[in-house]
């Protein structure tokens, strides 16, 4: 059930999250903390659950146990797939109607999106020539279109090359401190959320293992993938 804003709780956070399809349980007993200004960081190998909770807080799976609070005043945006990409339609066409779906008439909003992504020289190009990191800048941009207090990305640096990550990486870095944006972003390349989120949750087989901060990964003096082998499988013994 989606509920408004509970106490301690300052932007969004899940309570014994479960969901199923058929008999097979993804989630189970899921809680979590997403802090206002955050980059958070959902971890945890491919078939995890990353990307059944990342649409349950889209909204776009209603039908769930447990509760997420959200506070009344939070918009939230995602870019899971979605917004459908006309591939034989330019970048700005796209944007155009996004923008239309979502009552937007000015021009201006479409202009500005783009360029907070960088990709506003390539308006008028083709989508399917995009490279898959423009690609994911485009999806990104339409996202933004909504205005929203947090962002929602799942596996965004999916089939990018080191320079597409590092781009990629450099743009929710921005977002973040530049534009005051929440992010919340899955993946299962370790290493490079480590240099991207702030927080982090361990997911695994279904289960949120732990929550942590960059700050405990600093303190402990090991890295997140030593910690994600500890708190998945049972890894060396490391105190935070």
């Amino acid at each position: 059930m989606l509920g408004g804003k509970k106490l301690n709780c300052d932007i969004i956070c899940g309570e014994h999250i479960s969901k199923k399809y058929g008999n097979s349980l993804v989630l189970r007993d899921v809680s979590f903390h997403v802090k206002p200004g955050d980059i958070y960081g959902l971890i945890g190998k491919n078939g995890s659950g990353k990307t059944t909770l990342l649409r349950i807080l889209s909204g776009l799976i209603p039908d769930y146990g447990g509760n997420i609070f959200i506070d009344k005043r939070t918009k939230i945006a995602a870019a899971i797939n979605t917004p459908a990409l006309f591939l034989n339609m330019t970048a700005y066409q796209n944007m155009k109607t996004q923008a239309v779906l979502l009552g937007i008439r000015d021009d201006k909003e479409i202009q500005k999106n783009l360029k907070s992504v960088g990709i506003e020289r390539y308006a008028h190009k083709i989508v399917r020539d995009f490279s898959m990191g423009m690609t994911q800048r485009l999806r990104i941009s339409m996202a933004l279109l909504e205005s929203p207090d947090v962002l929602i990305l799942d596996e965004p640096v999916n089939g990018l090359d080191p320079d597409g990550i590092a781009d990629l990486r450099s743009l929710l870095h921005r977002l973040n401190q530049e534009h005051g944006i929440t992010i919340i972003v899955s993946s299962h390349i370790l290493g490079e959320l480590e240099h991207t989120a702030t927080r982090f949750g361990v997911l695994h087989n279904g289960v949120m293992a732990k929550e942590l901060s960059l700050q405990d990964i600093q303190q402990s003096n090991t890295t997140l993938e030593a910690l994600y082998m500890k708190y998945t499988k049972g890894g060396d013994n490391i105190d935070l």
